[in-house]
């Protein structure tokens, strides 16, 4: 069945509660290390307990999503997720300990890894299929803006205040963020029929037919690949600017989060239009393919300003992923159910690809250079776009009926 178009009031919920929890989120970037450093923490220790928080995240994405599958309710499900985030960042500066930052990480990673899913799943319950593809690229363009704003503020607050004041901050942002959830009405939504459009099967043997979809194991491979050419390029960008920029390095490195961001808030709904129009696959090639172009310019280029004009084309590849991540995950779950599990596992996959980045590009920049680590990275960029052509079926059908999760009261 398709659901009715959300209330004028559930929809200006969604677009708030997308740039609020990317406000909480941001709090948690590189604000951790600068905060820990003041603590008198080692670089090891930093560097372990940011390891810590990673491995929860990887560890957390299936039963995190199989959770959030498991609950009645989406929006207890994204309530509980926003109150642990918000409890994670009282932890930083409450207990600044081993065990309470340890413990801030854990409860972070396994809440972020619940957020999105049930975000998602709110957002298929109240548009339906018709209009998801600019739905979701209206949640990333909030989300994007949301992401801007918290950086220069948490920016501004780390540097007029005491460090810790980010995630004061942080957990303060938590409040609007319950408050926008609460203006999303409660839907409920029948299955029984799209429950019966699909063949009966034990729970093990619909979870097998999940995990063996051609059309999911296509797309993490894919993932793992974009991942691997993505996740190290900025990280390598500011050390080699810290090298070469001297004192305004870290303008740079600022302009170069900044500017993808517009980029992002700019394209995001274009591209959920144009994936409803042209399919998945075609707009999936475009972002794809823009990482292999970042990466050979950056092995090439390594002045300022065209460092951040090139930094600049990740916010294409950012929009679609941001877009078409939810929405071919929707497709599959169309037919096999299980959206928040299969959310999960492509966000496992968007983990071992960035895990695997950084200490690959690591290893290559160690023993021949950072130019060659970016080659490497855009060689990663351009086999992902190959297997995006050649292995990635198209996912979307006709847009009749979506599988809604369920209430997400």
């Amino acid at each position: 069945m398709r659901s009715s178009p959300g209330s004028k009031r559930s929809l200006q919920g969604l677009d708030w509660l997308n740039f609020c929890v990317a406000d909480v989120q941001t709090g948690f970037g590189p604000f951790i290390a600068i905060y820990l450093t003041t603590q008198r923490w080692t670089d090891i220790a930093i560097g372990s307990v940011l390891s810590l928080g990673t491995l929860v995240a990887m560890a957390s994405q299936l039963p995190a999503g199989a959770l959030v599958d498991w609950m009645p309710s989406k929006r207890l499900a994204a309530a509980l997720a926003i109150a642990a985030i918000t409890a994670s960042a009282l932890l930083f500066v409450l207990m600044p300990t081993h065990f309470g930052i340890g413990l801030a990480e854990v409860m972070h990673g396994f809440a972020s890894c619940m957020l999105n899913p049930a975000i998602a799943a709110i957002t298929i319950s109240l548009v339906g299929s018709a209009a998801l593809g600019e739905r979701l690229g209206r949640n990333a363009r909030y989300s994007s803006l949301g992401n801007g704003v918290a950086a220069a503020v948490m920016g501004g607050f780390g540097y007029y205040f005491a460090p810790g004041s980010v995630f004061w901050l942080t957990a303060l942002l938590g409040v609007p963020s319950l408050f926008a959830l609460s203006r999303i009405e409660s839907r409920r939504v029948v299955r029984a029929q799209a429950d019966a459009a699909r063949p009966h099967r034990s729970t093990a043997a619909e979870l097998r037919a999940l995990f063996l979809d051609r059309r999911l194991l296509a797309f993490m491979a894919c993932i793992v690949m974009f991942q691997m050419a993505d996740a190290a390029m900025l990280p390598f960008v500011g050390s080699e600017l810290a090298a070469k920029a001297g004192g305004i390095a870290n303008l740079v490195i600022a302009a170069c989060i900044v500017a993808p961001q517009a980029v992002v808030a700019l394209m995001s709904p274009w591209v959920g239009r144009a994936a409803q129009r042209y399919g998945r696959r075609a707009v999936l090639l475009l972002g794809f393919g823009a990482e292999p172009v970042r990466g050979l310019l950056f092995g090439l280029i390594s002045a300022p300003i065209p460092v951040v004009l090139i930094q600049s084309i990740n916010g294409i590849s950012a929009a679609v992923i941001g877009v078409l991540l939810p929405l071919i995950a929707a497709d599959i779950a169309r037919e096999r159910g299980h959206f928040n599990l299969i959310m999960g596992a492509i966000g496992l996959a968007v983990g071992l690809g960035a895990t695997v980045s950084t200490a690959a590009a690591g290893a290559i920049s160690t023993r021949i250079g950072d130019h060659a680590a970016f080659f490497a990275l855009a060689g990663a960029g351009l086999i992902g776009t190959i297997l995006v052509w050649f292995l990635m079926p198209e996912t979307a059908r006709d847009q009749v009926t979506v599988t809604v999760p369920s209430d997400p009261r």
